[in-house]
């Protein structure tokens, strides 16, 4: 059975959203290299191309959604299975589909991982003022959950 219009296109975006999520996951894993150097000046252009990369994605999934409801199937990963089923010749189209899949659990994992670095060095950097403050003598202050707040003062270290 050769595929409609419809169906090609349906295929078509799947391969280009699989694609799309390849690229994701390098860009996680790119944050991930600059969380571990520290190179902090280049998070700001990486949350950005991370968002776009994100809204393009979320396009995506909803043409394939629409895609799946029009075609009689429900809009999730169960409805996809069962498109599967209905047309097993689309062997691209499986391909895509469990490539997809294991980018999106691939993304999920690093985009973790990328968190727990993000909160580390957060740690780690308030532990620093907390330190500074300590040593310039100012009084400690605690937030609401007991992490202790940087203290701005007036007087700069080394100044008399």
């Amino acid at each position: 059975m050769k595929p409609t219009a419809n169906t090609a296109e349906f295929i078509a975006n799947l391969l280009i959203e699989r694609n799309g999520a390849e690229e994701f996951v390098s860009l996680l894993q790119t944050e991930q290299e600059v969380l571990r150097d520290g190179g902090a000046e280049r998070l700001e252009s990486l949350a950005r191309d991370k968002l776009k990369m994100a809204q393009n994605l979320s396009t995506f999934a909803q043409q394939r959604a629409f895609h799946l409801a029009a075609a009689g199937f429900s809009p999730d990963a169960r409805g996809m299975e069962s498109w599967m089923h209905a047309h097993p010749q689309n062997v691209s189209a499986v391909a895509a589909w469990n490539g997809l899949q294991r980018l999106a659990e691939e993304a999920r994992a690093l985009n973790q991982a990328n968190g727990a670095l993000i909160n580390l060095q957060l740690r780690h950097h308030q532990q620093m003022l907390t330190a500074l403050g300590n040593a310039c003598g100012a009084p400690a202050l605690y937030g609401p959950h007991g992490q202790p707040l940087p203290v701005s003062h007036a007087r700069q270290l080394g100044a008399a």
